[in-house]
């Protein structure tokens, strides 16, 4: 059986830190310094304001810890809240897309150090995305482009 995380408790930590704890461990002050390190470091500053919640057992329904972040993400003023476990990393964000995200969590969960993880989730949610509207509208300009020439050429 699962031990239940305390939403309540969750938010009562991070109103006063960016990190929080789902149970009381002897290694969380040292943990806490070490992510509150990695969130004040220059590459993170694309998550900021952050958010980071470490529990010690990853549940059941992953899908679960993706809803944890989410209402923690409302009930905060952080723009992403990210949710480690040691199997999973799970992130929502307000500023990032969900492309971001994802390169993010999958970069972070292959760190076993936590704040190397927070550094490599930053690193890779800062990496390049694709803006589609832009790129379809590019790539229409082109074709246009072709047709009136094509067509130029045909009246010849």
């Amino acid at each position: 059986m699962e031990p239940e995380v305390s939403l309540d408790s969750l938010l009562a930590q991070l109103a006063t830190s960016p990190i929080a704890f789902g149970t009381d461990n002897p290694v969380n002050p040292a943990l806490r310094a070490d992510l509150e390190g990695a969130l004040h470091a220059a590459d993170v500053e694309n998550l900021d304001p952050a958010g980071v919640v470490v529990l010690e057992q990853t549940p059941a329904h992953v899908a679960d810890l993706r809803d944890l972040a989410q209402d923690l993400a409302n009930s905060t003023d952080y723009g992403t809240v990210i949710v480690r476990t040691p199997q999973v990393a799970i992130g929502v964000s307000d500023h990032l897309n969900r492309a971001q995200i994802e390169r993010g969590e999958r970069a972070m969960v292959a760190e076993p150090d936590y704040a190397d993880g927070l550094h490599a989730f930053a690193r890779a949610a800062d990496g390049v995305t694709v803006h589609w509207p832009l790129a379809v509208a590019v790539a229409l300009l082109v074709l246009a482009g072709i047709a009136v020439a094509a067509a130029m050429t045909a009246r010849r």
